[in-house]
């Protein structure tokens, strides 16, 4: 184990600090949709009747447009006997308008079904038989017609036709089918039209649901060799209904979340927490996926870089070799007196030290001390993997100013001091290192 001189470390106690850089991320969705259809049976025209459907539940999104398709159906007879004394041509249209209403009646959309006839007549043949050669009749006809509309408008059937969340309930849609069969080309004709409709309509409608966004999600972090590594994930959806479900891909060895994932919840937070070992240098990517309870989801990717990266302090310049979490660096320290882990953003905070006064009068000056930053990083620097700061000469004047000077080379690696009073009023110091290269 590595000693400290007594009264050094008594000022090196180290409290490391932590900071997380938040970021939001969410993404457009394509309108999702869901689909219904009601029938009226095949019965004689004329006839009143309704459809019954499900109303849209909030609980899915938001509705932003409803597709109505009407398929109607029409089958009968046509008769006609012409009664005119010269030859003639009957054009004949078979059909039915069958009509989708709101239940205020006002019209949604309409379909006629129709089928076509050129019949032509000689003069009267003296027999109403619909038959021979004034006559004709059509039997087993069938035709079909569909015919679509969208809303809105009125921007008044979105709020018409949406329920209560997970209890939607069901709105009627009044159906009216008239047969409106008609004849023409003779001015004496007798016609007979049997008609009968049926009808069947889908309702779909289509919505939005917002996928779940992060609140607070690291993207890119520095982590080192020994130094505790902590961010906080959230997730969050904006629907108020809507749970989210947060997972978690790509781990490091011995990395843990707490509370552990998968979990549940709106918003819903867990905190990543994880102590690089000396095996675990290089890129890592963690993958955290927010889905909601239909299925939309959004990523957020941490990536991290762990370095060895250690704030070095000792008493005499020198160029000493020492083994530090397995490797072993060149430094412009003599002896090693304490090492600590770190990255720029958590880094050891001292007291500063002042001189005082021995009951036998005996003044006691703050020993001067050195600071040094070294790395290694062969990911980011395969070329330079090694990389140190100069040895910063720390020492306290009479009046308890920091004074600072340097000594050796540096590769890479910037270190300064800077002094702060804490919330108890006590001066403090730390020495914040800078990486060439690194933003």
């Amino acid at each position: 184990m590595i000693r400290i001189h007594r009264r050094l470390e008594r000022l090196l106690a180290p409290a490391l600090i932590a900071c997380a850089l938040p970021l939001t991320s969410a993404a457009a969705q394509t309108p999702q949709q869901v689909c219904y259809t009601a029938s009226i049976p095949l019965q004689s025209t004329n006839w009143n009747q309704s459809m019954t459907f499900p109303k849209f539940d909030p609980a899915l999104g938001q509705l932003v447009s409803i597709d109505f398709t009407l398929n109607g159906h029409i089958e009968g007879s046509v008769r006609e006997e012409s009664l005119d004394g010269s030859p003639t041509v009957v054009t004949t249209n078979f059909q039915a308008q069958i009509t989708l209403t709101r239940p205020d009646l006002s019209v949604i959309v309409v379909t006629i079904p129709i089928a076509n006839f050129n019949d032509t007549f000689t003069a009267f043949d003296g027999a109403i038989d619909f038959g021979g050669t004034s006559g004709v009749s059509h039997l087993g006809i069938t035709a079909n017609a569909s015919n679509s509309a969208v809303s809105p408008p009125p921007l008044s059937d979105l709020v018409l036709f949406t329920g209560l969340p997970n209890a939607p309930g069901t709105i009627s849609l009044p159906v009216t089918a008239v047969g409106t069969s008609n004849a023409s080309g003779s001015g004496n004709l007798i016609t007979q039209f049997l008609t009968q409709a049926s009808a069947n309509c889908t309702v779909c409608y289509h919505y939005i649901n917002t996928p779940p966004h992060f609140s607070q999600c690291l993207t890119d972090g520095m982590a080192s060799v020994g130094v505790p590594f902590s961010t906080t994930i959230c997730a969050a959806d904006i629907d108020p209904n809507d749970t989210v479900t947060l997972t978690v891909a790509g781990m490091p060895p011995g990395a843990t979340m707490t509370p552990p994932l998968p979990a549940s919840g709106n918003p819903i937070c867990s905190t990543f927490n994880w102590t690089p070992g000396p095996a675990d240098a290089g890129n890592w990517t963690v993958t955290f996926t927010a889905t909601d309870n239909h299925g939309n989801a959004t990523t957020c990717v941490l990536r991290i870089l762990a370095a060895e990266c250690h704030q070095l302090l000792g008493l005499q310049t020198g160029s000493g070799q020492f083994n530090v979490f397995g490797h072993l660096y060149s430094t412009h320290l003599a002896s090693l007196t304490q090492a600590f882990p770190v990255t720029r953003e958590s880094i050891p905070t001292f007291r500063v030290p002042h001189s005082h006064v021995l009951p036998n009068g005996i003044i006691l000056e703050p020993l001067p001390f050195y600071v040094q930053v070294v790395m290694y990083n062969p990911v980011m620097f395969p070329q330079n993997p090694s990389q140190w700061s100069r040895a910063m000469r720390v020492e306290v004047d009479a009046n308890g100013n920091v004074l600072t000077s340097y000594w050796g080379s540096g590769n890479g690696i910037g270190v300064r001091a800077a002094t702060f009073t804490d919330s108890l009023g006590i001066q403090r110091m730390r020495f914040p290192f800078s990486i060439v290269g690194m933003p």
